[in-house]
């Protein structure tokens, strides 16, 4: 696999749009409108059907908390492999979210 593609920025901006779907999955504290929930349920659909290794990793990783040892481990690849999907997912996911 190559070199992910994203850098630290867009990374950080993923983060935090993740961290809010974590804060709505985990606490119900829903700070989008409701076409941006529509938009983000849409980017995830997509992104489940183009990438489905790298969406199940950022779902596992960022809103159900598992580590990204716990899934290397249970894979039976490295940790830094698991990253670099995580990462590339990331990169999938603002691709997709930014084409609207």
């Amino acid at each position: 696999m190559s070199k992910t593609l994203i850098t630290d920025k867009e990374h950080r901006r993923f983060e935090d749009i993740i961290f809010k779907v974590w804060r709505v999955y985990e606490f119900g504290e829903n700070e989008f409108t409701q076409a941006e929930t529509k938009h983000i349920n849409k980017v995830f659909e997509q992104l489940n059907a183009e990438h489905p290794r790298e969406y199940k990793i950022i779902v596992r990783h960022h809103l159900k908390r598992t580590y990204y040892t716990t899934i290397a481990r249970e894979q039976g690849v490295s940790e830094g492999y698991i990253r670099k999907l995580a990462k590339n997912g990331a990169y999938y996911f603002l691709q997709l979210y930014d084409d609207e």
